[in-house]
């Protein structure tokens, strides 16, 4: 019956094997086939014998019988089929003759067979393998799951639980022990109805009527405020093990007393976002990931860094360390390993991963960090391209680190001599040869790496700097296009892009000339570079700079002139609302003191939040001796942009010159009084050093004084604060 739910009644299904869904096999037993048989009987073997002889023609005594049943129709044998050769000999002598015909045919069949056999090999093999591959086998599908069981303790297999029924044979008693229905006591709708009014009154025992001590929770404040201590003393372990790394490696200069709050404050919560009970709950599933698959490096790098985040950093380390022993042949693990390590351990461990990674360029340039001697970072990066000599990045490293140029050029032509495929390293060798060898070095480039058009490109610009008239880039084009490897738009606009900041390379040569007094030669060279890459604006600049200093200010107009033909749409070299109409450029300074004012005026309704336009009318109000005018207006040009040196320089010059008649009273002197000599230059040298301070703190990059003798040569090792004098110094009102 098919409706009929006790099966286990029933007997068991035809080939049955319980288990086999796990992957047990079944066995057969002597009880499974019953008792021997008996075996044949007398009569029957002499019954079988004389079938056997009428089937073959010969009678009981061993001699053929008459050949007169043959005319009766006894021999069944001729009705059939006459190509079926089954059995056609089967009656006849075997002798040497036959044993020899079956002996060379045998060899017909295994040499026929040998023929293809390994082609039908192969093919049966691969037919095997798509077989097994489209039907795995059981226990093949849960290899992994099962693979996992052998990290189950014995703790876990006994506190696994008992199999239930889980068959449906109990169901029905258990369907109607659900539905049955109880009537609900008065009780409970009572208290039901209790727990959703709100009590207002008080008895004398300080409890709310109505309510017993059963059914309100009683608040425990000091439990309450131990957990709030608890996770405030967590916080602040993580606040000061995050905040106090600047300190102790001593990149912290200064303190800002307004924003240390703010700053403490974000520490805090970047540190201590992660809750107590969400780090507790990510470590028990990292925990299971590492014991499910241990092999798996991701599980060990969370992990790790989870430990980290909670501050303890000793057991980020043994979490790490562990990973790396389950995954040795992982770099990641071992980068991690080393970054939570200091130096001393970290040199171990690397030397550890490297020799179970030697081929890892990663662990190489992070073994080379860790060494503070120049001596000893030359000597890992030549150990590590003893290992992987076709590594562009060790050969880089290892320029890098070379402090004689001469040195830096055998290194480049050996790298070259390996790699001759990498474009960037035969463009730093034609950067440190001189002029006629780097156009060899280029050449010997483009016959290895034809497809390039960077070489192309440098070999225009070098032909460009030494003044020929080769046009390289036509040439450039026809190789490209024949060799299929023609740039797109973009990145010729990207080239092209680069070749016009190339002009800083004239700009420092100019700059050079000038140190060393040589205006001859740095007017060529910025009539050179002008003339080279005429959309560099700082060029013409420095240009007309150059004319105005010795005195020719006619010239400095033409060239000015010519910047504004070469450039156009350039808002530093035209008068413009945002630059020029308020003295923020030479041709602004230029014009009557009654004209000044009204064009101020007119630029800041035109102009909003300008810190350029806002240093101009800070030096207007200068001019005119309304010095506290002056001062709030730098003020707001340094709100708006502090990364401009600029307004730095002039604000520190304007404090320089009149620091004492505009400077704020000490505290607790009226400010109607006027204070003494000495309070009144502390307050000129307090208010100075606060604009130094700031200054060194933000570390300006921009503005046109600023970055003209900021990247002089002669000015590169010097620092902020000597910088901030320098422009201040070089400034004229």
């Amino acid at each position: 019956m098919a409706s009929r739910r006790d099966f286990l009644s029933q007997p068991a299904p035809e080939n049955y094997i319980a288990g086999i869904g796990r992957g047990a096999t079944g066995f057969t037993t002597r009880s499974d086939l019953g008792p021997a048989r008996e075996g044949p009987s007398e009569d029957q073997i002499k019954e079988a014998v004389a079938k056997r002889a009428a089937q073959l023609g010969i009678g009981a005594d061993g001699k053929k019988g008459d050949d007169k049943d043959d005319d009766k129709g006894g021999d069944d044998d001729r009705f059939k089929d006459p190509d079926n050769e089954v059995g056609l000999f089967a009656g006849g002598l075997y002798d040497k003759d036959d044993e020899e015909a079956d002996r060379i045919w045998q060899e017909v069949d295994e040499k026929m067979g040998k023929r293809r056999q390994k082609q039908r090999e192969a093919r049966e093999l691969a037919e095997k393998e798509e077989y097994e591959r489209n039907n795995p086998k059981i226990s093949q599908q849960f290899a992994d799951l099962k693979r996992a069981l052998g990290t189950v303790t014995d703790e876990e297999w006994a506190s696994l639980p008992e199999v239930g029924d889980l068959t449906g044979k109990n169901k029905r008693a258990r369907a109607a022990l659900r539905q049955r229905q109880y009537a609900v006591p008065d009780s409970v709708l009572a208290a039901a109805r209790d727990a959703s009014e709100l009590g207002t009154t008080v008895s004398d025992e300080g409890v709310a009527p109505g309510s017993d001590g059963a059914d309100c929770t009683m608040t425990t404040f000091t439990k309450i405020g131990a957990a709030r201590d608890k996770v405030l003393k967590s916080r602040l372990e993580q606040a000061s093990s995050l905040g106090g790394t600047d300190t102790a490696a001593g990149s912290a200069t200064s303190i800002d007393p307004k924003g240390y709050i703010t700053s403490l404050d974000k520490s805090m919560m970047n540190g201590a976002q992660a809750q107590v009970a969400d780090i507790n709950r990510v470590r028990e599933l990292l925990t299971s990931v590492t014991k499910t698959n241990p092999n798996s490096p991701g599980g060990w790098i969370a992990g790790a860094r989870l430990e980290e985040l909670a501050g303890k950093t000793v057991a980020a380390r043994n979490v790490i360390a562990r990973g790396c022993e389950k995954c040795p042949k992982n770099v990641d693990v071992w980068l991690e390993n080393i970054r939570l390590n200091d130096v001393r351990n970290a040199k171990i461990i690397a030397a550890e991963a490297i020799k179970k990674n030697d081929k890892s360029v990663l662990l190489w340039v992070e073994a080379m960090r860790l060494e503070n001697e120049p001596r000893a970072k030359k000597r890992v990066i030549r150990l590590a391209l003893d290992h992987i000599p076709d590594s562009e990045a060790l050969w880089k490293e290892a320029v890098n680190l070379e402090e004689d140029q001469t040195d830096a050029r055998l290194l480049l032509a050996k790298a070259t001599e390996i790699i001759p495929l990498s474009v960037d390293l035969w463009l730093a060798l034609a950067r440190l040869e001189t002029p006629e060898n780097a156009q060899k070095v280029l050449n010997k480039a483009r016959k290895a790496v034809p497809t390039s058009f960077e070489i192309w490109i440098a070999a225009a610009r070098l032909q460009e700097q030494l003044g020929a008239s080769v046009n390289v880039m036509k040439r450039a084009v026809n190789v490209l296009v024949k060799e299929a490897a023609m740039p797109k738009r973009e990145e010729w606009i990207a080239e092209a892009e680069k070749c016009e900041e190339e002009g800083a390379l004239w700009m420092l040569k100019g700059q050079i000339y000038e140190d060393l007094d040589k205006l001859g030669q740095a007017r060529e060279a910025y009539s050179t570079g002008v003339k080279a890459v005429p959309a560099s604006v700082p060029l013409w600049l420095l240009y007309a700079r150059l004319e105005e200093r010795a005195g020719l200010v006619v010239k400095a107009r033409s060239v000015l002139d010519r910047a504004r033909l070469a450039v156009p749409k350039s808002p530093a070299l035209w008068r413009c609302p945002r630059a020029a109409c308020c003295g923020a450029s030479r041709s602004g300074t230029s014009r009557r003191r009654t004209q000044r004012k009204p064009r101020s005026l007119e630029a800041i309704k035109k102009v909003d939040n300008d810190p350029i336009l806002f240093v101009a009318v800070a030096r207007l109000f200068w001019g005119e001796r309304k010095l506290e005018k002056a001062q709030n207006w730098f003020e707001k040009a340094l709100v708006l942009d502090s990364n401009n040196g600029d307004t730095w320089a002039w604000y520190y010059k304007f404090l320089l010159q009149h620091g004492t008649e505009v400077s704020e009273p000490p505290f607790g002197l009226d400010a109607g009084r006027t204070p003494p000599v000495h309070e009144a230059n502390n307050c000129t040298q307090e208010k100075r050093g606060e604009v130094i301070t700031k200054c060194v703190l933000v570390e300006p990059r921009h503005g046109e004084y600023w970055q003209a003798i900021a990247k002089r040569p002669a000015n590169a090792r010097k620092g902020t604060e000597e910088i901030l004098n320098l422009v201040a110094n070089s400034l004229e009102r």
